[in-house]
């Protein structure tokens, strides 16, 4: 499902499992680098957030590193765009939640070789994840967190872990083009007080490539 002869930015990522992801994933992963394709996909997520994180709404609405209220079937559409200059993979989330003005959340994930990625959120902060596909599912494994600050990138090691806690994910093909998907974040200093996670299911309903 990629145009003819180009290469999308996770097949590198994916590296040798590529060609078993099902469809739907690699419609999900469709985007070429040093372009501008463009995937969008839509569905619903529920959200939860631990009591601290409910407080500090207005924080988290400011730092747009995380969604700032929780909800049940919130409504979701992910553009997941390429760069015409980079390998980046971008993706910019919309969120309407029910009364509320649509909430935006954008990152960015820099390809790191084979089975390795950092997603940059606002901050220059760093998730560090290793991406492989076992047992039917896409895993996001948590590998720690770097800052990135005047174009140096340094390492958090355990403060980042000790103050942001761990976070995973998966997702999981349910047809030819749908998947589900769950992240989490949890532990860190407050625990569960500041525990994180969305979970749902999404359609892919566009796909352009454009050089």
């Amino acid at each position: 499902m990629t145009a003819a002869g180009a290469t999308p930015i996770f097949a590198d990522i994916f590296a040798e499992q590529w060609e078993s992801l099902p469809p739907a994933l690699k419609a999900h992963y469709a985007n070429r680098s040093f372009s501008n394709d463009r995937v969008v996909v839509s569905g619903h997520l529920t959200i939860r957030m631990g009591p601290l994180l409910l407080l500090a709404s207005p924080v988290l609405k400011v730092l747009k590193m995380l969604t700032p209220w929780a909800g049940d079937d919130v409504p979701c559409t992910v553009t997941f765009l390429s760069e015409p200059d980079s390998r980046a993979f971008v993706f910019e989330r919309r969120f309407d939640f029910p009364g509320r003005k649509p909430y935006l959340f954008r990152s960015k994930m820099i390809p790191q070789g084979p089975h390795k990625v950092i997603e940059y959120m606002a901050g220059g902060i760093g998730w560090r994840c290793g991406y492989v596909y076992e047992n039917d599912r896409v895993l996001l494994q948590h590998r720690g967190y770097v800052w990135r600050i005047f174009g140096i990138k340094l390492p958090l090691s355990w403060l980042g872990e000790f103050l942001l806690g761990r976070g995973d994910a998966f997702e999981e093909a349910t047809g030819n083009n749908s998947f589900r998907m769950q992240m989490t974040l949890s532990g860190g200093l407050f625990g569960r007080l500041t525990a994180y996670s969305y979970a749902g299911e999404f359609t892919v309903t566009d796909i352009q490539y454009a050089e």
